[in-house]
């Protein structure tokens, strides 16, 4: 250890060399053998318990490692074919920071996977409206959704997600 203060002068190298042979000699204890003891818990650590859930069923529109699930519409509005759904659900990534993967929901913002509507009726001309104006001041939920969903989609894209939103709330018979 002294070698390592072999360039420094005086008293002062001394002391810094027993200094640093005491700090290395406190933490350790010798067991007469080889090396020293290991040091181990002496009692239960104290931390947090996490539960963990069982994960959330797969619904339409959403994956498990695998690519989503493709979200059909049997019955579409005018104006709206199976090829729009497709591209709005490949544009959806976006909006699922919101509303959740396959349109789940979260506290931040409603479920789009189901018939139940708190803004509009849930037709597709208001959904193509509600996504291009934004919800300013939402009825249930904390933050406000921007227009186009903060995003810069084409008019054409809006048209697609709500095709996509719009199928999405019709699957499962609703």
């Amino acid at each position: 250890m002294a070698d390592v203060f072999a360039g420094r002068r005086g008293p002062a190298a001394g002391l810094l060399a027993a200094l640093a042979v005491a700090v290395v000699a406190a933490g350790c204890e010798p067991t007469g053998k080889r090396g020293f003891a290991k040091v181990t818990h002496r009692g239960t650590p104290q931390g947090v318990a996490y539960a963990h859930p069982d994960p959330p069923a797969v619904t339409p529109g959403t994956s498990v490692g695998a690519a989503p699930a493709r979200v059909t519409l049997a019955s579409p509005p005018a104006g709206v074919t199976q090829a729009m759904v497709d591209e709005g659900q490949q544009n959806f990534g976006l909006c699922a920071g919101c509303h959740g993967q396959g349109g789940t929901g979260s506290p931040a913002a409603p479920a789009l996977n189901d018939a139940e509507w708190i803004n509009i009726s849930g037709q597709y001309p208001e959904i193509v409206t509600i996504i291009t104006s934004g919800v300013p001041a939402p009825r249930q939920h904390p933050a406000p959704m921007p227009p186009r969903g903060g995003g810069s989609f084409t008019d054409a894209q809006v048209r697609s997600l709500a095709a996509y939103v719009y199928a999405l709330s019709r699957q499962g018979g609703a």
